[in-house]
């Protein structure tokens, strides 16, 4: 049943990310402002900030101050990782600056994950209230390009739940994380037909030094 639902969420998307960029209604873009600003409303905390990016920037800042060892060694490695990426980057071998990126937010999520032990399921409760929201928002409305994207936000909560159930907590976190990120920018994905909105996701959070 989990893999009939990932290919019927990987259908969707591509018969909407195939379509002409203008075919894309006007009507379908105020829909997305509209659902956006519900994903924004429910990642951002009530007590601090407004939004997602500025709730991970100051995850960050708390994970610069922490004493926990084992947390200070993941984000030495992640540190040592960004620099091996830019001098890779500054050789001309981007696709390895991209996996060494890759590499180095993993490490600062094993930090948060040491730091904060129950941050892949609020992350993932903020997901799943999103979608929800979102759908009730949307009811019985045309919307195929942002349906196609909850369908694969779906699809990546399905597996961050997998991963929460193997032991593998960071990687639960980065496809919660993901998740946030593609909700949150939502407009653009149905306006600008990203071919690949996972990588334009983890690009953005990546962006995030320590």
């Amino acid at each position: 049943m989990h893999k009939r639902a990932i290919a019927v969420g990987a259908l969707l998307l591509a018969a909407a990310c195939n379509q002409d960029p203008a075919s894309v209604s006007t009507n379908e873009i105020m829909l997305a402002q509209q659902a956006q600003a519900i994903a924004v409303d429910v990642a951002s905390p009530r007590d601090a900030g407004s939004n997602y990016e500025g709730w991970l920037w100051r995850l960050v800042e708390a994970l610069r101050t922490t004493d926990d060892p084992e947390a200070r060694a993941c984000l030495a490695d992640a540190r040592e990782l960004r620099q091996q990426a830019v001098a890779a980057f500054q050789a001309g071998d981007r696709e390895l600056a991209r996996q060494l990126l890759r590499e180095s937010f993993r490490k600062v999520l094993c930090a948060v994950v040491e730091v904060f032990p129950n941050a892949p399921e609020r992350t993932g409760l903020a997901v799943d209230q999103a979608i929800e929201r979102i759908e009730n928002f949307l009811g019985d409305r045309e919307a195929p390009r942002i349906r196609a994207i909850l369908a694969h936000v779906n699809e990546l909560r399905a597996q961050a739940n997998e991963a929460l159930a193997s032991g593998d907590k960071v990687t639960a976190l980065a496809l919660n994380l993901r998740s946030i990120q593609i909700l949150h920018r939502l407009v653009e994905h149905v306006r600008d037909r990203h071919a690949d909105h996972d990588d334009v996701a983890d690009a953005e959070m990546q962006d995030v030094g320590i």
